[in-house]
């Protein structure tokens, strides 16, 4: 699992416009199913958990959505579908308007989603199945991957002319390490700022220990939070106080509080004072340029969504298929929002979704959200031996949520991958056999 969420964060980053990455990753996926069936059940020395009921019924919706998509119906009935009026008039021309269409306006496109989403359920459910020890690892995992994430990024803005940028198209001038887009990569970088802490968190250490370990801890987190300050992505800025707050709520318990307190006091000092120095000293491009990011007043996205709101009316309430917004968005699209960039997102992963999924997107959402919750509550009061990783999983889960507001994390593989392991991280574990000897052995 580790070895296919090392090739999912690093080949997942390029969405749909890098299908050569994307299928790296499908690979990568199929050939740790292959391993999962061949050595997980049969040679690992903890019995595997079950998967709960919530997460299959999870999984299970979010792939039947696309499913459904993709049957064939009879002309009589796809024609009747609202918004097929330019479709019934293309394929006239060809004499194809009486053949067997699926309710997708693009068929290739829905099953490319599928397969993309495939993955991502697959790794919800096989996290669910690990013991405790081996989220650990996930964990950690996921914090070396968004540092060396950040090294990169470094690299890229250091060498000034696009070297080291893993995608051709992709947000130049800006740290976007692994991914193609700078959104995606600050959601990274501040997932794996709660995984740091999170592993750090998951043994208990006397203060003397943790007075050593802290360099390390509060190092790791200062070169996570400059990097998503320099992705130039505004809500990710403005995500990094709540994620400071979390990262504060998994090492409470397992930390002093007098030094908690400095480093909380310290990384928000920090950050205020980044944000400051572009007012202060304008002299420095850099941070000036990510300041100047907060004027909203050219942002096209109010336009671009009153745009999708009209597409949503003329395919409720059966949607246009999964993965369809760029053919179902343009003729709806208004003057106004035309440029010379090509639009192939909302910019608001729910609009999106209810656009391409119609009525079934808000059931699949709120269902969701109601399944989540309740194995989360559920976890927390039977596994509180877990506690560091389940907070680092809800807020893993709150900064996608939050962030698909203004943009659409979920449309990249890495990004659907890190919420499926959060997902299943929020699943109760049994408390594992060396936690115990660790403990006794620190007493």
């Amino acid at each position: 699992m580790a070895g296919f969420l090392a090739v999912a964060m690093i080949f997942g980053g390029g969405g749909s416009p890098s299908p050569k990455a994307e299928i790296i990753v499908q690979l990568g996926f199929v050939a740790a199913l292959i391993g999962w069936v061949w050595w997980a059940d049969a040679e690992h020395d903890e019995a595997l958990l079950p998967v709960p009921r919530e997460l299959l019924w999870i999984g299970g919706l979010l792939v039947l959505v696309p499913l459904l998509q993709l049957i064939p119906l009879p002309p009589g009935l796809w024609q009747a579908l609202p918004g097929r009026e330019l479709e019934i008039a293309s394929l006239s021309l060809v004499d194809g308007a009486g053949t067997w269409q699926p309710i997708s306006v693009s068929p290739s496109r829905t099953l490319a989603g599928l397969l993309a989403l495939v993955p991502a359920v697959a790794i919800m459910w096989a996290t669910a199945k690990l013991p405790s020890r081996d989220r650990r690892l996930l964990v950690l995992a996921i914090a070396g991957l968004a540092l060396a994430g950040a090294v990169l990024g470094a690299l890229q803005l250091a060498s000034g002319n696009g070297a080291f940028q893993l995608y051709e198209l992709s947000h130049r001038g800006w740290l976007t390490g692994f991914h193609a887009n700078r959104n995606a990569a600050v959601d990274v970088l501040l997932i794996g700022s709660l995984a740091l802490s999170a592993y750090f968190a998951t043994k208990a250490m006397p203060p003397a220990i943790l007075r050593r370990r802290m360099p390390v801890l509060v190092a790791g987190q200062a070169v996570l939070l400059l990097a998503a300050i320099l992705t130039g992505s505004r809500m990710g800025v403005l995500l990094i106080l709540p994620v400071l707050a979390l990262n504060a709520m998994i090492l409470r318990p397992f930390a002093d509080g007098r030094l908690l307190k400095i480093a909380g006091r310290a990384a928000s000092f920090g950050v205020i004072l980044l944000l400051a120095l572009p007012l202060i000293l304008a002299g420095n491009p850099r941070l000036a340029a990510v300041a100047s990011r907060f004027d909203a007043s050219g942002d096209a996205r109010l336009t671009l969504w009153r745009d999708t709101l009209g597409a949503i009316e003329a395919f409720f309430p059966f949607g246009s298929g999964i993965g369809s917004f760029p053919v179902a968005f343009a003729p709806h699209q208004s003057f106004e929002s035309l440029s010379e960039a090509f639009i192939n997102r909302a910019h608001n992963d729910y609009l999106e979704f209810f656009l391409e999924a119609g009525l079934l997107a808000p059931i699949v959402l709120l269902a969701g959200a109601y399944l989540l919750i309740r194995t989360a509550i559920a976890a927390w009061a039977h596994a509180p031996w877990d506690r560091a990783p389940q907070i680092f999983a809800c807020g893993t889960l709150g900064v996608i949520a939050l962030h698909s507001l203004v943009d659409y994390p979920l449309r990249n593989m890495a990004i659907a991958c890190l919420a499926g392991v959060a997902a299943g991280m929020l699943t109760a574990t049994r408390p594992a056999r060396e936690d115990k000897r660790e403990a006794d052995g620190d007493r």
